[in-house]
């Protein structure tokens, strides 16, 4: 079997998990707006579920689009200005918006970043720009000190007030975002704890990278190896859905995963390598845009109050926001072994229903007087949405529907 027969059939493998041969489509990008919550992309809430290192090189775009991420970074090649707008129709023509990065140096020569921004900035599929990766690392002296983006910032928002400029960082300090917080409209970093750390390290990061920027925040996450033979792993997805819950808790509204594609000193990593572990993907990617109007949601009033009745105590990580229809509840166990705790929700002035839906998990769970309990896994995630109370509404039994929208039931 040759190499271009393998992944022509881990493709077809991968589509005919996904239930489908043909990419998702997304509305051009006509407007951005940047709000507390989150991103907005023409009036609507929009959630990142990007990936990394899955450029048009390679030749992975379609795979990447198959698993559901809306987001990939693209590149272009340094000295050819049209090569970034063919990598944003890559991504584009593949379902997927692009953070144009400028990485690498191409944002030091100002005259050549200008005819990249002007070429690109129309474009329907573009939206952020990225500047130099991990500029902060290490931290004495940065390797690219702020001050040396803010001709860059200014003359890309000058050539492009629609789209925002996005930064990484690595190593999760509170002082680095501080120090970069004026060069960029949005804030993220690097957290690849497996196998030597714990997944809970991502709470830390985050809160730097909000508390830190002021700005709105995205955090990348671990999906490929990262250590030398024989300790290296890739993280379950369990481990990346708890840390995905786990940032999103403390106010992230945006997530890339890294990596689709990566090489250590004697071996490489491709994520289509095992189709069936890649499928899993599917299931987290569909489920962080499905709940997008969730995650891209204020905070609600109030205090919750959170009590673990069995397990270890301060591993829960929670976030209550409003929606329209009722409050959503993100719990995650950060723990390695079991807990069970008791939720107190402050009750609105509507009140709830009496159930509430566990979202992915096909079950309800009763509430009274905002009040309930569940038991969770090690490391599990509960996404609780709690509606308004219906009291009042007319019961759909007891009226009297026209002729023709009625239907006999069976006995």
């Amino acid at each position: 079997e040759t190499a271009d027969m393998k992944t022509v059939l881990t493709l077809i493998a991968i589509m005919v998990l996904c239930g489908s041969t043909q990419a998702a489509t997304l509305p051009p990008v006509k407007r951005v707006d940047m709000r507390a919550e989150g991103l907005y992309v023409n009036g609507k809430p929009f959630f990142p579920v990007g990936i990394g290192w899955a450029g048009h090189w390679h030749h992975s775009l379609p795979e990447a689009s198959a698993m559901g991420f809306n987001l990939v970074a693209t590149h272009g090649l340094n000295t050819n200005v049209a090569s970034f707008r063919m990598d944003i129709d890559d991504a584009w023509a593949n379902g997927m918006y692009a953070a144009c990065s400028v990485t690498n140096g191409v944002w030091q020569d100002l005259e050549r970043l200008e005819q990249i921004v002007l070429d690109c900035r129309d474009h329907p599929g573009l939206l952020v720009w990225e500047l130099e990766d991990e500029p902060n690392h290490p931290n004495n002296p940065y390797r690219f000190p702020p001050e040396e983006f803010e001709p860059v910032y200014e003359l890309i928002k000058r050539l492009d007030p629609v789209h925002p400029v996005y930064i990484n960082l690595a190593v999760g300090r509170l002082k680095d975002h501080q120090d970069y917080a004026h060069v960029a409209d949005i804030h993220s970093d690097d957290y690849y704890p497996v196998p030597v750390a714990s997944v809970t390290g991502v709470v830390r990061f985050a809160d730097s990278i909000i508390n830190g920027s002021g700005k709105l925040g995205w955090q990348w996450i671990q999906m490929c190896p990262l250590q030398e033979k024989p300790h290296n792993r890739p993280p379950t997805i369990i481990e990346v859905r708890c840390m995905t819950y786990l940032a999103v808790s403390r106010g992230i509204s945006g997530i890339n995963y890294f990596a689709f594609h990566y090489m250590g000193k004697d071996w490489t990593w491709w994520v289509t390598d095992n189709p069936a572990t890649y499928a899993q993907w599917a299931d987290l990617t569909a489920e962080l845009k499905r709940l997008t109007p969730y995650l891209v949601s204020p905070k609600a009033p109030g205090e919750i109050k959170t009590e673990v009745t069995e397990g270890p105590e301060g591993g829960l990580y929670t976030s209550l926001r409003q929606t329209e229809t009722g409050y959503f509840l993100i719990a995650v166990n950060g723990a390695t072994t079991p807990m069970k705790a008791r939720f107190t929700i402050p009750v609105p002035e509507r009140k709830f229903a009496p159930q509430a839906a566990v979202r992915s998990e096909n079950r309800l769970i009763n509430v009274t007087d905002g009040v309930f309990e569940d038991s969770f896994e090690p490391l599990a995630v509960h996404l609780y949405e709690l509606p308004f109370s219906t009291e009042g509404a007319p019961d759909r039994n007891t009226i009297d529907w026209p002729r023709w929208q009625r239907r006999p039931r069976g006995n």
